[in-house]
């Protein structure tokens, strides 16, 4: 069973929020976690996914837009508008039960028993306020999102929350409304720490037995702003916070099972689509995005961006470029594989200028169409043919890989070695799978030889040394149908970034085929003579061959 819990906050507050995640993952599997925030950057959470999806769980970016919120009244200075993000988990949860977190607490066991807890007629479970008896606290909350969403609460709690009368935040605004519908929790479920030094001094013996009731807590809520991440702080339970802090994810990811380094790399995509817009309204564009997660969207504009775009980048495959200049724009535009002409209002007519000087296809749907644009490669689609778009783009992107990486031909490679007398280095599909971090047969993926590997291509021809890349970057009819779809359907996506990144270098270099001269090829008409000249190279010398063990390819072979 995935358990469901959702958070709520801003970057101000991203330690916090992670030490929170680090503790529940220290002690659960199988977890799905929603941030309900602003502006916390998407990467953090591609990050976190990287180990997360190790064992089975994820953390979800549901981005919200600040103006929904900055009407709350939180009632404390210490604790801000985003607190309120709890209000809206009809609107970013489907499933039906999910236990809301605050993120100045540390979960210090197995939820199990909690989400296997029965609502019974209620709309939520909460535990007291160790404080104020009559009241639940709202830092630890088993919700029935289910009949959130059918009693249509949301608008009501956000409504309440705009009222300056009220006394305690959010708190107040869910006792309030829920009243009676609120069932009890065990007070190990929210160990509210932040109390003791009042209640010591006041007297106040129902918080301190509260306090005493609780021996091994299973939630611990830091109340109060008195907060162990603050630089001194009197709570007896500091140093538990800071443990979760200062666990690294990999430890925690080891407790379930083996850790894949291999895994943490960065994302890559099939392919590249671009957009250019003056205005934040886009035509269909986060259907698509939804229906293309293998494809990068990039959108870009001179000016800074509304939230409506800005929401976007809770998408792993998206990425803004507010206030582009001359070098950014140069890039995009010669990296794109389709350009989208979906933006409403006045189009950028010296970018799509650019863009069809380089061939580029355009799509684009009747509504947001350029009507005067004559062009060959413009394919225009009905408003609601959002899926044959996206067949039309992830079929351009197979057919038409375009890396700008220069290779020399097996002839020209030959002549530098002949002329000049160079070392090679080769490198074919096995050692970029090794780049990319993936073992192969005859060698097992070594982080520090990935990162050598990847540095000698990036560096390119040196010392009279040849560095070789497969000649697959222009015109690929030239191979068999295996060869072809291999490159096509394997080679580009697996490396779709790191071509990126070699293209960007402008080195140009010799080609690995020299070895294999003639098994790919359609016209082997050649073939003799490439030999031939291959040759030549050893012609006269004496010769070590020094072959793998698991090669299979030399000496009895």
């Amino acid at each position: 069973m995935i358990k469901v819990i959702a958070l709520s906050g801003d970057y101000g507050y991203l330690n916090q929020i992670e030490t929170t995640i680090k503790s529940i993952m220290d002690h659960n599997r199988d977890v799905k976690i929603y941030v309900i925030n602003p502006d916390i950057p998407h990467e953090w959470f591609v990050n976190l996914n990287r180990y997360l999806h190790q064992i089975n769980s994820c953390v979800v970016d549901a981005k919200v837009d600040p103006d929904r919120l900055k009407n709350m009244h939180s009632s404390f200075e210490h604790i801000n508008s985003s607190a309120f993000g709890k209000f809206l988990i009809p609107e970013f949860i489907q499933e039906d039960k999910v236990l809301y977190l605050d993120s100045d607490l540390i979960v210090t066991s197995n939820l199990d028993g909690l989400f296997n807890t029965d609502f019974g007629d209620k709309l939520l479970l909460a535990v007291r306020d160790y404080n104020e008896f009559m009241f639940f606290n709202s830092g630890v909350m088993l919700i029935n999102n289910r009949k959130w969403k059918e009693n249509q609460v949301m608008d009501s709690l956000i409504k309440m929350g705009e009222n300056h009368k009220i006394s305690n935040g959010d708190q107040t605004v869910i006792n309030d409304f829920f009243q009676d519908q609120i069932g009890e929790l065990n007070l190990t479920y929210n160990y509210q720490i932040g109390f003791e030094k009042n209640a010591f001094w006041n007297n106040l013996n129902r918080t301190l037995e509260y306090l005493d009731e609780v021996s091994n807590p299973k939630i611990i809520h830091y109340v109060t702003p008195d907060k162990p991440f603050n630089l001194v702080s009197v709570n007896s339970l500091r140093d538990k916070w800071w443990h979760y802090r200062n666990l690294e994810w990999s430890e925690i990811i080891s407790k379930y099972g083996s850790f894949d380094k291999s895994r943490i790399k960065d994302l890559s995509f099939d392919g590249e689509v671009f957009l250019f817009t003056r205005m934040a309204e886009i035509q269909n564009i986060e259907q698509l995005i939804k229906k293309l997660p293998n494809i990068r969207f990039n959108i870009a504009a001179y000016t800074p961006m509304a939230f409506l775009l800005l929401k976007l980048t809770q998408y792993d495959s998206v990425r803004l470029f507010p206030n582009i200049i001359g070098k950014t724009l140069d890039k995009e535009i010669d990296q794109a594989d389709v350009y989208l002409d979906i933006n409403y209002g006045p189009k950028a007519d010296e970018v799509v200028e650019r863009i069809v000087q380089k061939n580029i296809p355009i799509f684009a749907f009747d509504q947001t169409k350029s009507p005067d644009l004559n062009y060959d490669n413009y394919q225009v689609f009905h408003d609601d043919q959002i899926n044959d778009m996206a067949s039309a783009i992830s079929d351009t992107v197979k057919t038409n890989p375009k890396f700008n990486i220069e290779v020399k031909d097996v002839s020209e490679s030959l002549d530098l070695i002949l002329e000049n007398r160079k070392s090679v280095v080769r490198f074919g599909d096995g050692e970029f799978d090794l780049i990319r971090g993936d073992s192969i047969p005859y060698q097992n993926y070594e982080p520090d030889l990935a990162e050598k590997l990847k540095k000698i291509i990036l560096r390119g021809n040196f010392n009279n040394t040849l560095v070789c890349l497969p000649d697959v970057f222009k015109d690929l009819n030239r191979y068999n149908h295996y060869a072809e779809e291999f490159y096509k359907s394997s080679f580009f996506p697996k490396n779709d970034h790191f071509l990126k990144e070699i293209a960007q270098t402008n080195n140009w270099y010799g080609s690995t085929f020299i070895s294999r001269p003639y098994i790919d090829l359609v016209d082997k008409s050649k073939s003799a003579a490439t030999f031939t000249k291959l040759k030549q190279i050893w012609q006269g010398q004496d010769l070590l061959i020094i072959e793998g063990a698991l090669t299979r390819s030399g000496v009895g072979n």
